[in-house]
C-alpha cells in the first residue's frame, strides 16, 4: 500500500480508538456523575463543536451524531438507537 493510503488507514484506527474511548468514558458517566453533570457534559462537548476549533460542518455534525447516540446508549439499558441513527 502506498504511504498515502497507509497514512489514511493510519487514521481511520486513531478515530475508531478515540471513539472507543469517548464510549466508555460516557458509559461511565453514570457510575461518577449526577445527573445535572452527565447534562453539562454533553452540552459543552456540543457547544464546542460549534466553535472555529472543529472545522467543517460535515465533522461537526457527524460528530454531533455520534456524541448523541452514545450517550443516548449510555443512559438507557434498552436503547437501540432511531431508524437514521448509526447505532441500531
Amino acid at each position: 500500500m502506498r504511504a498515502e493510503a497507509q497514512a489514511i488507514v493510519d487514521e481511520c484506527k486513531v478515530f475508531v480508538r478515540a471513539m472507543g474511548r469517548v464510549e466508555q468514558a460516557l458509559g461511565a458517566m453514570d457510575r461518577t456523575l449526577a445527573p445535572e453533570e452527565r447534562a453539562e457534559v454533553v452540552k459543552e462537548v456540543l457547544a464546542w463543536l460549534a466553535t472555529d476549533e472543529v472545522p467543517g460542518a460535515y465533522t461537526r455534525e457527524v460528530a454531533r451524531e455520534l456524541i448523541g447516540q452514545l450517550s443516548a446508549a449510555s443512559a438507557y439499558a434498552d436503547y437501540r438507537g432511531s431508524p437514521d441513527s448509526y447505532i441500531q
